[in-house]
């Protein structure tokens, strides 16, 4: 089993579609071990195969387990209509991520249209952080020492970096406020908004991010902005007990 789940880890994790060999360098497993797995994931529908180039890729099939994960967390049922709210009444795209672990967000759902979302972030896929404004927030209320962020916070990629020690203001900010903006460093003309959803035990488990055309999100629109996030992850954190996001 343990094996298995490395092999699809790898998959997941590559660009394109691997060969058996491949796939065994990346696991550390042996390439007859690889190609047995393979071959079962394939049957099973979980790993498409490529005759022409001989290589494995994660199927279409693994979105069906992931939606029915969801769909039995509560979650989507009691996020959608809070994302959607902020998302009609202020013009915003609003995503919502899981927390994987100190440098690493994965998006679950995302609604809205204010800007070609699809450019920027595709669900199911894992983001490495910290950057930008969800990145902000894993750093104010995440448990990552300075050393540990700074090595991270140095290997990620903006449209304008600041330095660390801009970013370590921002978070010291986001701190004290519940929430970070980020106007246009992380994506060039998009303003983006994100906000903590924390468990009982404050540990931060989901970010809430609005995302908007500068242009249209500025002093004036954010204070708006910031609280009505603050207030769906707020409702988000106090319903956390009855959801399973394990």
């Amino acid at each position: 089993m343990a094996a298995a789940a490395s092999v699809l880890r790898a998959l997941n994790a590559c660009e394109r579609p691997l060969n058996a060999s491949e796939v065994a360098r990346a696991t550390g497993l042996h390439r007859g071990t690889a190609y047995n797995i393979l071959r079962t994931l394939q049957a099973e529908g979980f790993v498409s195969y490529d005759e022409r180039t001989r290589s494995y890729s994660v199927s279409l099939h693994i979105l069906e387990l992931a939606y029915g994960v969801l769909r039995r967390s509560g979650l989507m049922d009691l996020a959608r209509p809070l994302m959607h709210a902020v998302s009609d009444t202020h013009g915003v795209s609003v995503y919502l991520a899981k927390v994987l672990g100190p440098s690493s967000l994965l998006l679950l759902d995302w609604v809205g249209s204010s800007f070609r979302t699809d450019l920027y972030a595709t669900i199911g896929r894992q983001y490495v952080g910290p950057a930008g404004a969800s990145g902000v927030i894993m750093a104010a209320f995440g448990s990552v020492g300075d050393v540990e962020l700074e090595a991270m916070f140095s290997r990620v990629s903006w449209y304008e970096k600041p330095s660390f020690d801009e970013f370590s203001a921002r978070v010291r900010e986001a701190k004290q406020s519940g929430f970070a903006v980020d106007h246009g460093c992380m994506f060039q003309g998009i303003t983006l908004v994100s906000v903590p959803v924390l468990s009982p035990a404050w540990e931060l488990l989901l970010i809430l991010t609005a995302a908007g055309h500068s242009h249209d999100l500025n002093g004036d629109a954010v204070g708006p902005l910031s609280r009505a996030m603050q207030s769906a992850a707020r409702r988000l954190s106090e319903s956390v007990p009855l959801l399973r996001l394990g």
